[in-house]
C-alpha cells in the first residue's frame, strides 16, 4: 500500500478502538497490512503480528472462538459475501478483548482470491451492553428506566460510528485513487451503526408493547371491578 493510502488509514483510525487489515487466507491469517489501534486491541506491537514475526493473528484469537471464526469466514467466502463475527483476542498479558470483525475476500481480474481485508472494532462495550439488555428485557416493567438508559448508550454508540463513517468517506475522497477502497470501509462502519440502531429500536418497541399490555390489563381490571 502506498504512503498516501497509509496516511489516510492512520488518519481515520488515529483515535478510537479499531483497525483495518489485509491478510492472506491461510491457517494463520498472516497479516500483510494493519493500520489503526492494533496494539490497543491486540496487546502487542503491529510489527510482531505482520508476517507472523512473533505471533500470528490466529495465535491471538481465543482458542474457544477460533473454530467458529474460521467457519464463519469460510462460509462467507464460499457464498461470496461479507462476514460479520464477534470473538475474543487473547492478549500476551493474559487479558481477553472482545472484538467484532467485518471483512470480505478480494479477487483479481481473473477471479482469483488475492487476500482478505476488513475492519476490527472493540466490542467489549457492545457485548456487555447486549448481555445487560437481554437480562433487562427478561425482567418486569419495573426496568423501564434502565431500558431507557440502555437505549441512550446504544444511540451514543450509533452517533460515534456514524461520525467515523463520515470521516472515512471524507478521507477517501481526499485520497483520490488511493482511497478507492475506503468506500467499502465507510459502508462497513455504517452497517455497525445501523445494527446498533436496530437494538435501540427494539428497546423502543419493547417499551411500547409493555405500555400497551399495562393499559390492557388496567382496562380489564376496571371492567372486572
Amino acid at each position: 500500500m502506498d504512503t498516501q493510502a497509509l496516511t489516510v488509514f492512520n488518519s481515520i483510525f488515529s483515535s478510537g478502538s479499531a483497525f483495518v487489515y489485509r491478510c492472506a487466507n491461510d491457517e494463520n491469517f498472516t497479516m500483510e497490512f494493519m493500520a489503526g489501534q492494533v496494539e490497543k486491541l491486540c496487546g502487542c506491537a503491529k510489527a510482531d503480528i505482520l508476517g507472523n514475526a512473533k505471533v500470528s493473528y490466529v495465535g491471538l484469537t481465543h482458542k474457544d472462538d477460533i473454530d467458529r471464526v474460521f467457519a464463519d469466514v469460510d462460509a462467507a467466502i464460499e457464498a461470496r459475501e461479507n462476514w460479520d463475527v464477534a470473538y475474543r483476542l487473547s492478549r500476551p498479558d493474559g487479558t481477553d478483548a472482545w472484538v467484532r470483525e467485518r471483512g470480505n475476500a478480494v479477487y483479481d481480474d481473473s477471479g482469483e482470491m488475492v487476500y482478505l481485508e476488513g475492519l476490527v472494532v472493540d466490542a467489549s462495550a457492545e457485548v456487555a451492553l447486549r448481555k445487560e439488555l437481554q437480562e433487562t428485557l427478561s425482567r418486569t416493567e419495573d426496568a423501564n428506566a434502565e431500558i431507557i438508559d440502555l437505549a441512550e448508550n446504544i444511540l451514543r454508540s450509533v452517533q460515534k460510528l456514524s461520525i467515523l463513517a463520515i470521516n472515512a468517506g471524507i478521507e477517501a475522497a481526499r485520497a483520490g485513487k488511493a482511497g478507492l477502497g475506503f468506500a467499502y470501509l465507510a459502508r462497513e462502519i455504517k452497517a455497525l451503526a445501523d445494527e446498533n440502531n436496530q437494538w435501540a429500536s427494539r428497546i423502543t418497541d419493547t417499551m411500547a408493547e409493555r405500555k400497551r399490555d399495562e393499559a390492557r390489563e388496567a382496562a380489564e381490571a376496571r371492567r372486572a371491578g
